[in-house]
């Protein structure tokens, strides 16, 4: 009975196994198979291909589909396709499909350092294997940012601005990663200082005109005007008053009237108007604004960011949008009171729209947060110094005499002197401290002052 048992059993076992071998898969997937062991690769190819055509839920067709083309084939483009529709299938493969992947993206970054190692201003041509390189790189791990920041590097080296910012932007998308966002936000500040030095370049000889005209007003002295507009095209004595006479300037139908030495009335008899062409300037203005968008992005999320803070100061006020700077800011202070940056910079704001009474008190109080803030000394009595010469060139236009200004100047000696005490090497700050104290009449600490700024630039420090 046990005999006949036995016998029974295996008979079952040994019908299941030929079952099984005859359970093959379709003539193209098994000659894929024999093509793959005698390492015909292209005829392999073909017949996968057939297969997940016919058979397009067979997962592992796919997968041997696209480990040939990656591993026998270099056809990158072609392995990612099959990957990805093999995991469309099944997850089965995940494992083999992820470290296929991981291995040609270490590959492809590999090559493309190479390449851009190599690249050269006479080899540029390598820069742009770089790309490839790194942009397949990117095809096989699209989540990994750090293929992109290879890619924005090679495209720098290209010289390649714009996609250069447009993967070093996809970081920050991908990431928020601050510190490559504010070098985006840099790349748009230079852009728009270069716009604003090419403007200045066509133009430099129109805007020293609008310049030397402005600067020419009422209260100006006679060997000013001589040294700024040249010497007059006629002048008219006043026969009543000897003492008054006029200047004309036919290229400018400027009229400049004068009492003794001094300016008392300016007139033009039709408005001069210089021929400026204003295209650069828009296009830096278009630069500076695009930094701002990236600046107060990356304050939203990082408000303490005080490197952030002083490159949107500097954005904002090259795109000449101190209103808004300034709301923004004083909206900061609010929000946050004991950030020392945000009051420091609200004072340059206010300094910059002549509020002295602003400037003072914001300056003031990032010294109370932090008093070892020298920058705040420096502005403090930078603010005390500019209000001073306002009065004092007010005076001067009016043909007043007031001293009024004096209290300015010694309200900015302290924290001018502070300033020279913590930086002793800063020959800016003496010479700034030597021109307070001459204007104070103080002669022997303005000679001392002015000597050491002189001695500090000759040294080269």
């Amino acid at each position: 009975m046990k005999s006949n048992l036995f016998y029974l059993l295996f008979a079952v076992l040994l019908a299941g196994l030929l079952t099984l071998g005859f359970q093959c898969g379709s003539p193209e997937f098994t000659g894929a198979k024999v093509q793959e062991q005698n390492k015909n690769y292209a005829e392999a190819v073909k017949l996968l291909e057939k297969e997940v055509q016919k058979n397009p839920a067979n997962a592992e067709a796919w997968f041997r589909l696209g480990r040939i083309r990656g591993m026998q084939l270099n056809d990158v483009d072609g392995m990612n396709q099959a990957f990805q529709e093999c995991e469309k299938v099944s997850k089965e493969f995940s494992s083999d499909i992820t470290a296929l992947r991981g291995y040609y993206w270490v590959q492809f970054i590999n090559s493309g350092v190479s390449n851009k190692n190599r690249a050269t201003k006479d080899s540029m041509q390598f820069y742009d294997k770089a790309v490839a390189d790194y942009l397949t790189a990117a095809k096989l791990r699209p989540d990994t940012s750090i293929t992109y920041l290879y890619i924005a590097a090679a495209y720098k080296g290209k010289g390649d601005i714009a996609n250069e910012i447009a993967y070093m932007t996809k970081v920050w998308e991908m990431d928020h990663d601050k510190e490559v966002y504010k070098s985006v936000g840099r790349i748009y500040v230079q852009q728009g200082l270069d716009k604003k030095e090419e403007f200045r370049a066509a133009n430099a000889e129109q805007l020293k005109i609008q310049k030397n005209l402005k600067d020419v007003d009422k209260g100006s002295y006679k060997s000013d005007v001589t040294r700024i507009l040249g010497p007059a095209d006629s002048q008219k004595k006043d026969k009543k008053n000897p003492k008054k006479e006029d200047w004309i300037y036919n290229q400018y139908s400027l009229s400049l009237t004068f009492d003794g030495d001094r300016v008392v009335n300016r007139k033009f008899d039709k408005p001069f108007v210089a021929k400026i062409d204003s295209t650069k300037y828009f296009e830096a203005a278009d630069e500076f604004n695009k930094a701002v968008n990236i600046f107060e992005a990356v304050k939203a999320a990082n408000p303490k960011d005080n490197e952030n803070l002083n490159l949107l100061l500097q954005a904002y006020y090259e795109a000449s949008r101190t209103v808004e700077a300034t709301k923004a800011f004083k909206q900061a202070v609010v929000n946050e009171p004991e950030n020392k940056m945000n009051h420091y910079i609200l004072g340059l704001l206010y300094r910059s729209v002549d509020d002295y009474d602003g400037a003072i008190a914001e300056f003031t109080e990032a010294i109370r947060l932090d008093p070892q803030f020298t920058d705040a000394f420096y502005d403090l009595g930078a603010t005390y110094y500019n209000w001073g010469v306002k009065i004092k060139r007010a005076a001067q236009e009016k043909g007043e005499e007031n001293d009024e200004y004096k209290a300015k100047f010694h309200a900015a000696l302290p924290w001018m002197e502070k300033v020279t005490v913590i930086k002793p090497d800063d020959a800016k700050i003496w010479e700034t401290l030597g021109t307070i104290y001459a204007l104070l009449g103080q002669t022997d600490k303005a000679t001392k002052a002015l000597d050491e700024a002189d001695k500090i630039r000759k040294s080269g420090k």
